[in-house]
């Protein structure tokens, strides 16, 4: 029987090494880069679609909520509406265009949540989140749990349309967080 001279794996390979870690390193920052740049493009295109300014400058690493509590303007029609987790409730589902409505929008859930009126496709699926906020008609985001916004809103003869009252809070639209409305003139 003729006997092998082994080399032993780590000898073998040791010239291997350091290319494959290279590799992988390489990878793994490039991971990285990627999801660091997903994530700042989507809070730069979420802040950046805010219709209500806030004279307020947040500090780091604290949740800014609206504070939103406009006076009824004379003549308008009250809508009062709920949100709660997952699910949103609303006095009047049909809007009439030139119309001024006042919406009060009461968070009675444990959760933050925002208020939306958002396009609807024709055929009832939904729209991708860019053409939902590029679109949108009203947005009150970060509506603390146990507080109410109020702000009145007229739609204008030229968005008569499918829309829907929605709250994109992460994961909350996915979950049902949504009620179909329509506008007419």
């Amino acid at each position: 029987m003729k006997r092998r001279n082994w080399i032993p794996i780590k000898e073998q390979y040791a010239f291997k090494f350091p290319q494959l870690m290279g590799r992988v390193l390489l990878l793994v920052l490039a991971l990285l880069i990627v999801v660091c740049l997903d994530i700042g493009a989507t809070m730069l295109t979420h802040h950046s679609t805010s219709s209500t300014p806030s004279a307020r400058t947040p500090q780091q690493n604290t949740i800014h909520y609206d504070d939103i509590e406009e006076t009824a303007v004379a003549g308008s029609v009250k809508v009062n509406v709920t949100l709660a987790e997952y699910t949103i409730g609303s006095s009047k589902t049909a809007f009439r265009a030139g119309t001024t409505y006042y919406f009060v929008v009461a968070n009675r859930g444990h959760d933050v949540h925002e208020f939306l009126i958002i396009p609807e496709k024709p055929d009832g699926s939904e729209l991708s989140p860019d053409l939902q906020y590029k679109d949108k008609l009203i947005e009150i985001e970060q509506i603390a749990p146990g507080t109410t916004m109020r702000v009145n809103y007229t739609f204008s003869p030229s968005v008569a349309g499918r829309y829907e009252i929605a709250c994109q809070m992460r994961g909350h639209y996915q979950a049902g967080m949504k009620l179909p409305i329509r506008v007419t003139r």
